[in-house]
C-alpha cells in the first residue's frame, strides 16, 4: 500500500494508553496477528471459495462417469385390418438396458441390449397357424464406438476443463493468503496506532510533570511575595493545558484500543498493554532489485493471478475447440436372435450368425458459429484482463517496495537528527529553567521552551517507530512478514 506509512503517521500524532491490571500480560505484534487470523470470519469465507472451486474440479471429473439406462415397456395395439392375414391385435413386452462410457481420448464406448416378447392375434385361424413364432421372443446386443475426429477430439471439455478447475482451485487457495496478508496489514496499522498512542501519553505525562514543577515553584515564590498572582495563574493555566493534552491522548488511545480489540474480536472492555517489537539496530538500506525478486517469489497475489491466467488459457483453448466442425466416425456391431422359446432367443443372441455391422461418418456444423465466436472473444478478453491485472499488481508491488525502502533510507538520517534535536532541546530547557528560577526569564517564554522540548521528544520517539514500521512494511511488501514473525499460515478448505 503506497499510503501505508503516511496514514499511520497521520494517526500517530493524535493517539493514547490505559494501564492494564496488575499481572496482565502484554500483547505482542505476533500475538495480535495470530488472534486476528484465528477469529476473523474473512478467512473462513475465503476457505469456502476454495471449496467451491474444488467442487468444480469434481464436476469436470464427472464428465467421464459412465451412464446407465434401462427401460421396461408393455404395449397393446389394435388396428382395423384389410386382410385376414393381418394381425388384428399386437401385444408387446420389452426390456432394454445400456451402458455408455466416455473416454478421455474423445471416444465413447456403449453397450446396449434388449429382450422382448411379441404376440399377435389373427382373425383367421389359418393365418395364426402360418405364423412361425407366435409369441415371438427377440433379443439383441449392440456394441458401438464413437470417435471424434475434429470437435471434441481428445475431449478438451475434460482435459482443459480439469486444468482450468485445478488452476482456479490453486488461485482460490492463494487468495486465502491474500486475505491473511490484508488482515495482518490491518492489525499492524491498529497495533502501531496504539504504539503511537503510548508515546503520546508518555510524552504528555512528562509534560504534566514539568508543568507541576513549574506551578509548585511559582506557588513557593508567590508565598514569599516574589511574583504577582498573574504569574501563578499563568502556571496554573499551563498545567491545565498539559492535563487537557494528556486526557485527549488517553481518550484517543481508548478509541484505538477498542478498534484493535474489535479487530481481534475480543471484549472491547478488556485493557490492552503492548509489547512492541524491539527497535532494529540495522542501518543498512535494502536493495530494490533483491526485494523485488523476493516479492515475485513470495507474494500470493501474484501467484493467484498466474494461476488464473493458466485457467483462462485453458478456457480459451476449450472455446477454440467448439469453433470447429463436428466430425465423428461411428463403428457398430450387434447380434440378433428370434425364436418361439424365451430361453433359446436369449442364448442365440450370443452367436454372431445373425448380426448387424455398420461403419458411418457423421458431420454436424453450425452456420455462422456466432455462439462459438462469442465464447472465444469472452475467453480472450478474460485472459487479457488478467494479463493487465498482473502488470498492475507488479507496479503496485514496486510502489510498496519503493515506499518502504525510501522510508528506511530517509528515516535513518531523520532519526539521527531527531535525537540530536531532542538532546539539544533538553539541554536548552534545563538551562532556561535555571534562568527562570533565577528570575531572569518570564513564564511565557519558559512555557514556549517546554513546548518545544515536548515536540522534540515526541518527534524522536515517533521517528524511531516510523523507521521500525518501514522495515515491517518492507517485510509485508516482499511477502515474508508472517514468516519473519514466526506465524505459520496454512490454507485449507472447509470440511463438508
Amino acid at each position: 500500500m503506497n499510503h501505508f506509512l503516511r496514514s499511520i503517521l497521520i494517526l500517530a500524532f493524535t493517539l493514547p494508553i490505559a494501564s492494564l491490571p496488575a499481572g496482565a500480560g502484554e500483547l505482542s505484534l505476533e500475538e495480535a496477528i495470530q488472534n486476528v487470523l484465528k477469529r476473523r470470519p474473512e478467512l473462513n469465507i475465503s476457505r469456502i471459495d476454495t471449496a467451491i472451486a474444488a467442487a468444480d474440479k469434481q464436476r469436470v471429473q464427472g464428465l467421464l462417469d459412465p451412464t446407465i439406462n434401462g427401460t421396461i415397456t408393455a404395449s397393446e395395439e389394435r388396428l382395423p385390418i384389410s386382410s385376414n392375414f393381418q394381425a388384428a391385435e399386437t401385444r408387446n413386452a420389452e426390456f432394454s438396458a445400456g451402458l455408455s462410457q466416455p473416454l478421455s481420448n474423445g471416444g465413447t464406448l456403449a453397450v446396449q441390449g434388449s429382450y422382448s416378447r411379441n404376440r399377435q392375434v389373427f382373425v383367421s385361424p389359418l393365418a395364426s397357424q402360418l405364423a412361425r413364432f407366435n409369441p415371438a421372443y427377440r433379443s439383441q446386443i449392440d456394441v458401438s464406438y464413437r470417435h471424434a475426429l475434429l470437435r471434441g477430439a481428445d475431449r478438451p471439455d475434460y482435459s482443459l476443463g480439469l486444468e482450468s478447475a485445478e488452476a482456479q482451485t490453486s488461485a482460490a487457495s492463494f487468495d486465502e493468503h491474500v486475505v491473511a496478508r490484508s488482515l495482518s496489514l490491518s492489525t499492524i496499522s491498529a497495533f502501531y496506532n496504539l504504539v503511537a498512542d503510548d508515546i503520546n501519553v508518555d510524552i504528555a505525562e512528562q509534560a504534566v510533570k514539568r508543568a507541576r514543577e513549574i506551578l509548585r515553584y511559582q506557588k513557593s515564590r508567590q508565598e514569599f511575595g516574589l511574583i504577582e498572582q498573574a504569574d501563578a495563574l499563568q502556571a496554573e493555566a499551563f498545567l491545565a493545558a498539559r492535563r487537557t493534552d494528556l486526557q485527549r491522548a488517553r481518550s484517543q488511545r481508548r478509541n484505538d484500543e477498542n478498534a484493535l480489540s474489535r479487530l481481534m474480536q475480543q471484549d472491547s472492555t478488556q485493557k490492552i498493554a503492548l509489547s512492541p517489537p524491539s527497535l532494529s539496530a540495522n542501518r543498512s538500506i535494502p536493495d530494490f532489485d533483491e526485494a523485488e525478486t523476493l516479492a515475485l517469489m513470495q507474494r500470493p497475489d501474484i501467484k493467484a493471478i498466474d494461476a488464473r491466467i493458466k485457467a483462462a488459457e485453458a478456457d480459451l483453448n476449450a472455446a477454440l475447440d467448439i469453433d470447429s466442425t463436428q466430425l465423428d466416425v461411428v463403428a457398430q456391431l450387434g447380434t440378433r436372435s428370434l425364436d418361439g422359446k424365451p430361453g433359446q432367443a436369449a442364448t442365440s443372441s450370443l452367436s454372431v450368425n445373425d448380426h448387424f455391422a455398420a461403419l458411418s461418418l457423421e458431420m454436424q456444423d453450425t452456420w455462422g458459429r456466432q455462439s462459438a465466436k462469442a465464447s472465444i472473444r469472452k475467453a480472450e478478453l478474460a485472459r487479457q484482463r488478467l494479463s493487465d491485472l498482473r502488470r498492475q499488481t507488479l507496479e503496485l508491488i514496486r510502489d510498496d517496495l519503493s515506499s518502504a525502502i525510501t522510508a528506511i533510507e530517509t528515516g535513518i538520517p531523520n532519526l539521527k537528527m531527531a535525537r540530536l534535536q531532542a538532546s539539544a532541546e533538553r539541554k536548552k530547557y534545563q538551562a532556561e529553567l535555571k534562568r527562570y528560577r533565577d528570575g531572569r526569564l518570564d513564564t511565557a517564554t519558559l512555557v514556549q521552551f517546554e513546548g518545544e522540548l515536548r515536540n522534540a521528544e515526541l518527534q524522536e520517539k515517533l521517528q524511531q517507530q516510523t523507521l521500525q514500521l518501514a522495515r515491517i512494511q518492507l517485510a509485508w511488501a516482499t511477502g515474508s512478514l508472517l514468516k519473519n514473525l514466526g506465524i505459520e499460515f496454512e490454507s485449507g478448505m472447509v470440511q463438508p
